[in-house]
């Protein structure tokens, strides 16, 4: 087994960039590229920041990933086998990159995805334990699809989803305190 030290400069500007020990996502704090652990080092990915809504701050910025994708939902069949109407629409996920329980984390990417939708700068702030892989975003962009389909009034017997990515994008996400705790200041979801 080789041992390869990886820089972390940004790929845009070369400032240095800090992380945490597993993080493979980066924000960068003087001129918000983002940057993406490659094979071959940081590779630059488009970047933004979702803005706190009126009256919430930023005491705390995590990684999130905005995807835009394609989604199909096919072969829905209620559980007696009636065929229903599926569906096929462009769609945007706001996915947290950071590591959280999947019961948060599913409680936080349905809140986000639903409303997050103003975006700004990247703040000259850190921004780290971006640890989540766009092939692991993707399956989760899956389980709210199916999480979705399986909460509607009929009850379903099988059904197939398939998530085709069009556009990554990094956004860091902020987070106020709330007590001893956390809250995002966007959606008001606790950690």
């Amino acid at each position: 087994m080789m041992l390869r030290l990886v820089p972390l400069d940004c790929p845009a500007c070369g400032s240095a960039m800090r992380g945490e020990p597993w993080d493979t996502l980066f924000l960068c704090p003087h001129c918000g590229s983002g940057g993406i652990l490659g094979e071959d080092g940081l590779e630059i990915i488009e970047s933004t920041a979702l803005l706190p809504v009126p009256g919430r701050r930023a005491d705390l910025w995590r990684p999130a990933w905005i995807l835009e994708a394609d989604v199909t939902v096919a072969a829905r069949l209620l559980a007696d086998g009636t065929p229903t109407q599926g569906s096929g629409t462009r769609r945007r996920f706001v996915l947290p990159a950071f590591d959280l329980p999947l019961a948060t984390f599913t409680r936080l990417a349905a809140a986000l995805t639903a409303v997050a939708e103003a975006t700004g700068e990247v703040p000259h702030a850190p921004v780290t334990g971006g640890v989540l892989s766009t092939e692991d975003a993707l399956v989760f962009a899956r389980h709210l699809v199916l999480s979705e389909e399986i909460g509607r009034p009929d009850v379903l017997g099988s059904i197939r989803v398939e998530v085709a990515p069009v556009a990554w994008r990094l956004a860091a996400t902020p987070f106020e305190r709330a007590g001893d705790r956390f809250r995002c200041a966007v959606t008001g979801t606790p950690l």
